[in-house]
């Protein structure tokens, strides 16, 4: 036993001298070739050779435009309290007489996000005189384009339970966050053809685009108005009847504080959508 102990030593030392020797004639090529070998080395990833998105060396998301093929979507606007849209709208932004929001679902079979289901809440508004829609509350399935919605144009998003379903004449959604516990529903009964083409196009939508800061105490790194780009091809539309419901209060998610004084129009629609960059237009003080 003595013997071999002694032999064990004898190589663990001989091995610890030849690792030396290899690591000083590495440090000493180093040297010769003009390399810095008593500084720590800077990493090489720039904005030049980073990914477009978070992670920067396998980007959650790709650069805009994303595409759309086949959506389905039903909308019902309907008559809400001044007061409560006032307090939820950014101050660059206006709304008239009857206030008027509207709450539409989205089924989207094909995207370059993928597949998804998508709920909206929104203002009819103007900024300096233009009409546009401002986004209140959103809701989607799947992380994508969620995570692209916020972080480029300021989508509201959050991951939910969303149901796009047809019984009988009657199309339908549903919203629940968490499953099981109801946000909001919709119902549409088309029944007519719809005039001029009904295309949201002359309201752009508008988002805030609201990024806290690092530091404790600081203003929000963003707090922007977005107007997004979208060109959308209408195959269909329809308006009929339809109907909105708000569940109970929700701190989390107060999706019903935009009450229902009466609904004033109700839409479905069959289209091709793209979803392009977006550009500030305000700023929130």
């Amino acid at each position: 036993m003595e013997v071999t102990d002694k032999s064990t030593k004898i190589l663990t030392a001989t091995r610890l001298r030849e690792t030396a020797a290899i690591v000083v004639r590495h440090e000493n090529m180093k040297a010769l070739a003009g390399e810095d070998t008593t500084m720590a080395k800077r990493g090489r990833l720039a904005l030049s050779n980073s990914g477009y998105s978070m992670p920067a060396d396998a980007p959650a998301y790709q650069r805009p435009p994303f595409y759309y093929r086949g959506t389905r979507s039903i909308a019902v606007a309907f008559e809400t309290d001044a007061d409560a849209a006032l307090g939820a709208l950014p101050a660059p932004l206006a709304i008239s007489e009857p206030a008027t929001a509207v709450l539409s679902f989205y089924h989207y079979p094909w995207t370059t996000f993928g597949p998804y289901n998508e709920t909206i809440l929104s203002l009819l508004v103007e900024h300096n005189g233009r009409p546009m829609t401002y986004i209140t509350h959103i809701a989607v399935t799947s992380e994508p384009p969620m995570l692209a919605g916020r972080e480029i144009w300021g989508f509201p998003k959050k991951l939910a339970q969303i149901e796009f379903k047809q019984e009988r004449d009657m199309i339908y959604g549903t919203l629940e966050r968490p499953a099981g516990i109801r946000l909001a529903s919709a119902v549409v009964r088309p029944e007519r053809p719809a005039d001029n083409g009904h295309s949201g196009a002359a309201r752009p939508p508008v988002s805030l685009r609201l990024i806290p800061s690092a530091e404790e105490n600081r203003r929000p790194s963003c707090a922007e108005l977005i107007e997004t780009s979208t060109e959308v091809t209408i195959h269909e539309a329809w308006t009929g009847s339809g109907s909105v419901a708000f569940a109970e209060g929700s701190r989390l998610d107060p999706w019903n504080l935009m009450p229902v004084r009466r609904v004033l129009q109700s839409s479905y629609m069959l289209s091709d959508m793209t979803l392009g960059f977006g550009k500030v237009i305000d700023h929130l003080e």
